[in-house]
């Protein structure tokens, strides 16, 4: 993961260069691996938030994009896996059976 400082000091995810590989996913499967980033790699539960930089940290740790990011967030907050909280996500109980099923 490559990081960079912003002007408040504090490290910034940057995301990877994509790759065709890297947009074979659907927004669907995208939002999957969401879910999972919040159960399994934090272990949060329903109702517990999550910043938008450490999950585009996890994100980008596993070598995906920006595109599906972006879409993944989308169809997440299409379906109520999840919801937006100023810069952050929070999980809900649907988001979090989602992630606990998948793994």
């Amino acid at each position: 993961m490559v990081t960079k400082e912003t002007e408040s000091g504090m490290d910034q995810a940057l995301p990877n260069q994509e790759t065709a590989a890297d947009t074979i996913r659907s927004p669907e499967q995208n939002a999957r691996l969401i879910a999972v980033i919040f159960v399994h790699h934090f272990g949060l539960f329903a109702g517990e938030t999550l910043t938008a930089v450490k999950l585009s940290g996890a994100w980008y740790e596993k070598h995906k994009g920006q595109t599906d990011l972006v879409e993944g967030l989308e169809y997440a907050k299409a379906k109520r896996w999840i919801y937006s909280v100023d810069e952050a996500f929070t999980l809900t109980e649907a988001g979090f059976q989602v992630g606990h099923e998948a793994e």
